[in-house]
């Protein structure tokens, strides 16, 4: 019978996650799951790995026992170990998302800087296959497409999975087996969360109508949906082929029974909506069926593109903007506001149109101006530079929100991407002899 060991290596094989020449960046939050994927890469890639451990400081003492566990673990087997702290409630009030697409989105980001910093090929990740199966019911649950049905992919881009094809209990057989140390995380027990109600509750009663066997049933659906998926792409690319030419789409080659599906799929590459989609397949269905109704010249709009009905087509057209005005900011300017650090709030949670900077290094006036291609700077809570077009990739800002996005400096240096995140060097230190709080 083959090891967990045996089975991994095979997986990775089969899957082409790493070449023997790859650096990996192994993602290590100090639970079972993370802990043995560390030491299944150890063993497998020795001298080749690195590990990376985020302190999202949303457990006090709990989060910093985990990082404790992790740096004694990596000293004694010799790993290099990146960690971070991240104050990642600061960064969802900033942001106005989740805690946990707050966390998720620092993780990554820094992960990716890891990488550029450090020459790492590939980050490994230690989703397992009941993870797997959880998302595909929260995504169902909550509402998705055929894509969001695929379960969580072993490899996009950087980022592999290499324990994808394992169940939660082998992997807690094989940490109790070979003596890995590992942290319960106690929000894991709640039942505040969907996925733990999935996990303690839901899956559990399925697992064993299924005769146990339901994890796996699942793993072949989700290889079926995959392959549902890759179809379905092949024909949106010929449908896009024959219907779609210089931004202008030919409603007489669509399907009028399939019209919202596909007025989608050739429109969301432009930024429309699925709503918005709907919405036009209903009323050029209600003009088939009512040959009195007009439907031309109704307008639609996305962030950077109108469509328009023109009988029997659709035109594109991009949207105009008014050009980013540069301006300069001088030390007086009623937007800069000076404060020692006994001014500062309990919290320096703000909105995005404010920011907190030490001052003893600005050069004033401070200059705002669009953003350009090669930009760069240190994003807040991460180690080395960033690019400023890789940033908004990151972030999945929309098109029409880069072309406006603005950024602070300080002679050369940005100090601020306006609206969503300060450079790490002018963060607010308790030492700081002069701080300025600047609202744009």
């Amino acid at each position: 019978m083959e090891t967990l060991l045996e089975k991994c290596y095979r997986y990775i094989r089969q899957r082409e996650l790493f070449s023997p020449q790859e650096r990996i960046l192994v993602a290590v939050s100090g639970g079972v799951d993370s802990m043995t994927l560390l030491n299944l890469m150890h063993r497998m890639a020795e001298g080749r790995i690195g590990i990376a451990h985020c302190n999202f400081g949303l457990r006090g003492a709990e989060s910093d026992g985990d990082q404790r566990l992790v740096e004694e673990y990596a000293s004694l087997h010799g790993i290099p170990l990146h960690t971070v702290r991240f104050d990642t409630e600061h960064e969802a009030q900033l942001h106005g998302e989740s805690i946990q697409m707050a966390a998720r989105r620092l993780r990554y980001d820094w992960f990716e800087n890891l990488c550029n910093q450090y020459g790492y090929h590939k980050i490994a990740i230690a989703h397992q296959a009941d993870d797997s199966t959880e998302t595909f019911f929260i995504n169902l649950l909550r509402g998705t497409g055929l894509r969001g049905l695929t379960g969580i992919s072993d490899q996009r881009e950087r980022i592999i999975r290499p324990l994808l094809f394992a169940r939660r209990e082998e992997i807690m057989a094989y940490a109790a087996a070979k003596g890995i140390p590992y942290r319960e995380d106690s929000t894991n027990a709640t039942l505040k969360y969907l996925r733990n109600r999935l996990r303690h509750d839901i899956l559990p009663r399925l697992e064993s109508a299924s005769g146990n066997r339901f994890v796996q049933t699942m793993e072949e659906n989700f290889q079926r949906l995959l392959q549902t998926q890759r179809f379905v792409d092949r024909q949106i690319d010929r449908l896009r082929h024959e219907a779609l030419h210089d931004h202008t789409i030919d409603l007489t080659r669509l399907d009028a029974e399939c019209l919202a599906f596909e007025l989608y799929e050739l429109l969301r590459p432009y930024g429309f909506a699925s709503e918005t989609a709907a919405e036009m397949a209903h009323i050029l269905n209600t003009r088939a069926e009512d040959t009195d109704m007009t439907a031309s010249g109704k307008r639609f709009e996305a962030p950077e593109w109108s469509a328009v009905i023109d009988r029997e087509r659709i035109l594109l057209e991009p949207r105009r903007y008014e050009p980013f005005v540069e301006e300069l900011l001088a030390d007086d300017d009623p937007r800069v506001e000076w404060l020692t650090v006994a001014d500062l709030p309990d919290s320096l949670a703000t909105p995005p149109n404010t920011a907190y900077l030490t001052a003893d290094a600005l050069k004033f006036p401070l200059r705002l101006r669009q953003w350009r291609e090669g930009d760069w700077f240190i994003p807040l809570g991460m180690v080395g530079q960033k690019k400023v077009s890789d940033f908004l990739i990151d972030a999945k800002v929309p098109l029409t929100e880069k072309k406006r996005q603005g950024v602070l400096l300080s002679g050369e240096t940005i100090v601020w991407l306006v609206g969503r995140r300060i450079d790490d060097r002018y963060k607010v230190r308790q030492d700081a002899r002069r701080i300025v709080r600047i609202t744009l």
